[in-house]
């Protein structure tokens, strides 16, 4: 028992983990170690019995299938995560996998899988290595919050690792005891371990999550990753030299087997040997990169560190040349699978710090799967071209591999220049307030350099915009220019210094870091109780109770913060420390504060923390300061509401939205939620549970998504919605279709939205000219008529006016989406207002532009406009029906519009009349609004 205390203590330590994280942590990468141990066994037994059978002249058409599959299978991927749940997913993925294993197994000691049946099993591992890896990383997001991924993901990756070691070997071993083919079974046995493990961690850990939790930690979506690498420069090159790399690792992979195929002509062996240099490729990288990675990077640069793996390769060609033997294609396959996942990779990482963190994470499963993708179906036609069709040999290739490493070395060349340029626009863009006369330009030559001077000389903005690229590099070189910033004047950056420290082992500056808690900004104080919980040695509990006692208000508020975001979904750790206590304690020292600046920044600060920790039990008082008269308050509640990510909390802050004052931060706290809430508000706002007034305003709310689901919410909202609804979500669609061109909006709808408009144009437009008629008729033949029917009559007509302008005005909106706005927006107004010249112009402009469809609806519409209002002549011209008046309150009672619901039932109601009594008890049985339902029912007790 000692041993194992004192061996978790060293791990927990090294690793920098909590001792309530361990269990979960340690199984994760448990999973991964068995995931990459089985493909591990499954990679080199396939390759063997691929090339036994077809030999390497096959293996070029298997790199295209393999690229054509991967690109769809990502496609119909995709699309199942929007229709299953993940776990199913993931679950049915491992299923399918052993099944798929039993499978080939059997096939293959049956000789039922042979010939160029051996292309599915070949295809089947490829992908099975891209999906069950991008499944565990998918899971592990879910498990763990963003810092806390950031201290853990290191020692999980190392389960990789190590998996990647003993899979190999174990192959090499077992290859001496069992039959080649039935090292599937095996494989098929170890995932069954994964299922176990997923299913638990699953369980216990994840399915407590709410969608709205699932959706923030696996944030996938967002802007097309095409777009974005298309839009910036640098991502372009490095994506060009990522695929440059993938295409000569597939011609070196090719040579590598047909060497291996043509010197071991036993099955076993040749399983073997791939199994061993697989596992020997990991153990090579693995010294690499725990003891040369840093080293070659600091001396030579990022830029010169890229020039190594390439450099290796083209030497390692040029001797394949002159020496054909297995031993050089070798030290080839050693150099490309040691120096990619340790120099090249360190360096690429360090040369992406201009690029912002969101962009680097919507791109990065895009240059993954898809350029790496496209790079192995390229090089899969060269060698069908080469091999296959001109019947070359394949120590030859290098003479491709050569060309093409000249035009790797070109990409390095440029993407440094392009490196450079994108760090001094970094450092342009960040100096918000220039002074010409005293900035001094910061030369950038080397990266870690260039970094380093930026926190010496740099301008506050610009030291502020690289300590947020750093966080995510976690640089050890870093700590020392970091270090020097705790003693800068500003505060945004002395919180955004110790933020970084954070991460950082180099030393353990908890002395300096604790005085530091006396700062007068609160910001940074937070930060150092975030760093001395992590770091402090000697008893945090004692130092935190020490704090969040203090009679200093900014020091207790800063002690309860740094401990509520140190704490975030950790329960255990919570209870340990009782801050559901301290911040009862806290909320009575509130209740007794004299002044108010104090009461203030005290109630703001425990808002913050019951957000940050998400305690259910004190959601109420997050309730309560959605009511309060501060303004300032009720800023902090909703922001705190939204941290929670807790459904509860939905409505009330949609109650903000139509307040001037809080709709922004309401905006952005419906947004935070993630894609799910789209879901969630469109079904609140078609089933009129909230005031339609805010209905309205939670369109921005959708619109700040800027994603294809963001417009297929907008397109259903325009359908049988309020106007003040509908008319947002056209111009909300309207700006989403200009601004952001890759999102789809199909011009078949627009075009059925427009005719549905004039239709209903058309139909407003008949029951007007009714109601006028029947207001004359029973002038005429019935003076007597009540004042108050007239009345009613009379509210009725104007309102109907008013949707007849509003209908316009939609009729032109959804114009602006199928064509441009600047076009279309004034024409509306022209006719309407303009002189009689202006209004024959634009109506020609619009008869100019329209298609035919359109132009046979709109343009009898338009002209209609120019005539008398609703005159008989207007009603001949649209060649509309006259209706009865129960046919016109039909027809209005049917629309979703809540005033002109009340404005019929209230002239039925003033005509006192028993003629309608079938139309409302129809309203009864199809109407959803509760108001309405209930003057309805109101109208049939007292008038029959």
């Amino acid at each position: 028992m000692p041993i194992i205390y004192i061996f978790k203590r060293y791990i927990l330590k090294v690793f920098d983990l909590k001792e309530e994280e361990f269990n979960k942590t340690l199984l994760l990468q448990f999973n991964i170690f068995i995931l990459i141990t089985t493909l591990l066994i499954i990679k080199p037994t396939i390759n063997s019995l691929f090339l036994s059978e077809l030999t390497s002249e096959a293996l070029p058409l298997g790199y295209v299938f393999t690229a054509i599959l991967a690109i769809i299978g990502s496609f119909f991927y995709d699309k199942a995560l929007e229709k299953y749940p993940l776990n199913i997913i993931m679950d049915r993925t491992l299923i399918g996998s052993v099944i798929s294993l039993i499978v080939f197994g059997i096939g293959l000691n049956f000789n039922l899988i042979t010939s160029y049946f051996l292309y599915i099993p070949y295809v089947w591992v490829a992908i099975f290595g891209l999906l069950t890896a991008s499944q565990f990383w998918i899971l592990a997001n879910l498990v763990y919050n963003v810092r806390e991924a950031k201290r853990v993901f290191g020692f999980i990756g190392a389960g990789a690792i190590a998996g990647g070691i003993f899979g190999g070997y174990l192959t090499s071993l077992l290859t001496n005891f069992i039959n080649t083919k039935d090292l599937l079974f095996v494989a098929a046995l170890l995932l069954l371990i994964c299922i176990v493990i997923t299913r638990f961690i699953w369980k216990t850990e994840v399915i407590k999550l709410n969608p709205f939790q699932v959706a923030f930690r696996n944030n996938l979506k967002g802007d097309s990753p095409l777009k974005l690498i298309k839009e910036s420069k640098l991502l372009s090159l490095i994506a060009l030299v990522i695929g440059t790399s993938v295409l000569v690792a597939k011609l070196v992979d090719y040579q590598y087997s047909d060497y291996a195929f043509r010197l071991i002509n036993d099955q076993d062996d040749l399983t073997s040997f791939f199994g061993f240099w697989f596992s020997t490729l990991s153990v090579i990288s693995l010294i690499i990169q725990l003891f040369l990675t840093k080293r070659i990077v600091g001396t030579f640069g990022v830029g010169k560190s890229l020039l190594w793996l390439p450099t290796g390769i083209l030497i390692g060609s040029f001797l394949l040349l002159l020496i054909p033997q297995l031993w050089v294609i070798v030290f080839i396959k050693i150099v490309d699978g040691s120096l990619k996942q340790s120099v090249n990779k360190a360096s690429t990482e360090l040369l992406s710090i201009p690029i912002p963190i969101d962009i680097k994470k919507k791109t990065k499963t895009f240059t993954d799967v898809v350029v790496d993708s496209i790079a192995t179906g390229i090089a899969g036609f060269i060698l069908i071209f080469f091999i296959n069709g001109l019947d070359i040999s394949s120590t030859y290739i290098s003479v491709i591999i050569i060309v093409l490493i000249v035009g790797w070395l070109t990409l390095i060349y440029f993407l440094r220049q392009e490196y450079i340029i994108a760090f001094k626009d970094l450092l342009e863009i960040s100096s918000i307030k220039k002074d010409k006369h005293v900035k001094e330009e910061i030369k950038v030559t080397s990266i870690i350099d260039s970094v380093k001077r930026v926190f010496s000389t740099g301008t506050e903005n610009q030291i502020i915009n690289m300590l947020t690229k750093t966080l995510e590099v976690k640089d050890e070189r870093f700590f020392k220019g970091i270090k020097n910033l705790l003693h800068h004047p500003s505060p945004k950056v002395k919180a955004l210094a110790i933020e970084n420290l954070y991460f950082l082992k180099t030393e353990n500056l908890s002395m300096q870091i604790e005085r530091m808690v006396h700062d007068t900004d609160q910001n940074v104080t937070t930060s150092a109780f975030r760093y001395l919980l992590k770091n402090y040695k000697q008893n945090t509990i004692v130092l935190f109770e020490k704090y969040i006692n203090s009679d200093d208000n900014t020091i207790s508020n800063a002690a309860l913060l740094g401990l509520s975001l140190e704490l975030r979904n950790n329960q255990s750790l919570q209870n340990k420390f009782n801050l559901e206590q301290k911040i009862g304690t806290a909320l009575t020292k509130y209740s007794e504060l004299p002044n108010e600046d104090y009461k203030s920044n005290t109630i703001k600060a425990i808002l913050e923390s019951i957000g940050n920790a998400k305690i259910n039990s004190c959601y109420n008082v997050i309730k309560t300061q959605l009511l309060s008269k501060n303004i300032e308050v009720v800023k902090t509640a909703i922001r705190s509401a939204a941290k929670t990510l807790d459904p509860e909390f939905i409505d009330l802050i949609i109650t903000h939205l139509s307040v001037k004052e809080t709709r922004p931060i309401a905006v952005d706290a419906l947004h935070s939620y993630g894609e799910p809430i789209m879901d969630v508000l469109y079904y609140k706002i078609i089933k009129e549970t909230i005031d339609f007034e805010d209905a309205a305003y939670i369109i921005l709310a959708i619109e700040k998504f800027k994603s294809q689901k963001a417009i297929n919410t907008l397109i259903l909202l325009t359908n049988e919605t309020e106007h003040s609804v509908k008319v947002e979500a056209i111009e909300a669609l309207k700006r989403l279709k200009w601004k952001y061109p890759q999102l789809k909006i199909k011009d078949r709808f627009i075009v059925d939205k427009i005719l549905d408009e004039c239709q209903l144009y058309q139909n407003t437009l008949a029951v007007l000219h009714t109601q006028i008629v029947l207001q004359y008729k029973k002038k005429a033949l019935a003076p007597q008529e009540s004042k108050e029917e007239n009345e009613a009559r009379n509210g009725l007509i104007h309102l109907l006016e008013q949707r007849l302008d509003r209908q316009l005005q939609r009729i032109f909106r959804f114009l602006g989406i199928k064509y441009p706005p600047h076009d279309v927006d004034p024409i509306l107004n022209t006719i309407i207002n303009g002189k009689e010249e202006q209004r024959i112009h634009a109506i020609e402009f619009l008869d100019n532009i329209l298609n035919s469809q359109l132009k046979k609806e709109l343009i009898p519409l338009t002209e209609s406009i120019l005539l008398d209002s609703n005159s008989e002549e207007k009603i001949k011209k649209l060649n509309l029906k006259v209706l009865s008046e129960v046919e016109c309150y039909n027809e209005l009672l049917k629309r979703k519009d809540v005033k002109l619901k009340f404005a019929v039932l209230y002239l039925i109601e003033k005509s006192n009349t028993a003629n309608y009594k079938s139309l409302l008890e129809m309203v009864l049985i199809n109407e959803t609004n509760t108001k309405i339902r209930t003057k309805t029912e109101l109208l049939l007790q007292t008038i029959f």
